[in-house]
């Protein structure tokens, strides 16, 4: 039985979530600023899930993480945007 180090289950629980969110989707306020850089900057990795798919709460959890991964990756990920992802994010929940 294979065992996974403190870093592997977090790896596994983003590599599943990417897959489960990488068709494309129709999102709300598609030409609001936080719908278009939401989708620019999010279909650099994987596909894009609808605001929908979570609540405020998991949205709030899942940028951590995707935050987190991006400092990995060495990609740039500016509070600016992240406030207007989120934002963007927070206000089209389900």
């Amino acid at each position: 039985m294979m065992r996974l180090g403190a870093k592997g289950l977090p790896v596994i629980l983003l590599s599943l979530f990417l897959v489960a969110c990488a068709g494309t989707q129709t999102i709300p306020e598609p030409e609001s600023p936080g719908a278009r850089l939401y989708q620019e900057r999010c279909t650099r990795c994987h596909g894009l899930p609808s605001p929908k798919r979570h609540t405020s709460e998991q949205w709030g959890h899942l940028l951590v993480m995707m935050e987190d991964f991006m400092l990995e990756k060495n990609i740039d990920f500016p509070v600016q945007e992240k406030e207007m992802i989120r934002d963007y994010l927070y206000r089209n929940a389900k």
